[in-house]
């Protein structure tokens, strides 16, 4: 018996420095997750409910509310990445009706797209076709976020929409920014045809431009 025990003796010898040597890593990795988790809550705030309503709007499934400034509420079609609606809410009453998980937008609409359009991207010409996936929502200290990934047949680009809690001081009734990542050369975005009607999009220099080119921030306000 001596030799099995003996053996078992020996592992646990080269065990010890091993064991101590996690014992010493252990402060640094709780170090290191307590500051991902520091870096993490800097930059994303649980969702306030006065602002966001995740439930789906006017029956439209896969959509959400976000308010801006004090009245303004832009309703979102998640699947087509698109603004369904926007609104103001009645005078000194909420612009939400909420019953059970389906909300109901109230108030005056100043604008809303309950077609099927989408984006699309246009490259040397040609319309390409997109499948969009809606990546998810976080909330910023002065906006909310939203992004999606497009696939086209070659490879995929990512849109990304911050929806500012405040117009000012870009003016509009309205204020949204946009940017897309992975755009080649030549390539453009399309906004969905009722977007490119009503809202006047510009780049982040003031330039007019009806569609997304580059990698920069773009600003869409409805006038």
């Amino acid at each position: 018996m001596s030799g099995p025990i003996g053996g078992r003796a020996t592992r646990c010898g080269r065990g010890g420095p091993t064991l101590s040597r996690r014992a010493l890593l252990i402060p640094v990795i709780v170090f290191g997750c307590a500051l991902a988790v520091t870096r993490l809550a800097a930059a994303d705030l649980p969702f306030d409910r006065e602002f966001i309503n995740r439930y789906s709007l006017d029956h439209l499934p896969r959509s959400l509310s976000i308010r801006q400034e004090a009245d303004v509420w832009l309703g979102y079609d998640l699947e087509r990445a698109k603004v369904y609606k926007v609104w103001q809410a009645p005078a000194g009453k909420p612009g939400l009706i909420t019953t059970g998980f389906v909300t109901k937008s109230t108030g005056t609409t100043w604008f809303e797209d309950a077609s099927v359009e989408t984006w699309q991207l246009e490259r040397q010409g040609k319309r390409v076709p997109l499948t969009i996936r809606y990546l998810g929502c976080s909330q910023r200290a002065e906006h909310f976020e939203l992004t999606w990934e497009l696939r086209h047949g070659s490879g995929s680009l990512k849109l990304w929409e911050r929806i500012p809690r405040s117009t000012a001081p870009a003016g509009g009734r309205a204020v949204r920014e946009l940017r897309v990542e992975s755009l080649a050369v030549g390539e453009v975005l399309l906004l969905p045809v009722p977007a490119r009607e009503k809202w006047k999009s510009s780049t982040g220099a003031g330039t007019a431009a009806p569609a997304l080119t580059g990698s920069g921030w773009h600003r869409l306000a409805l006038p």
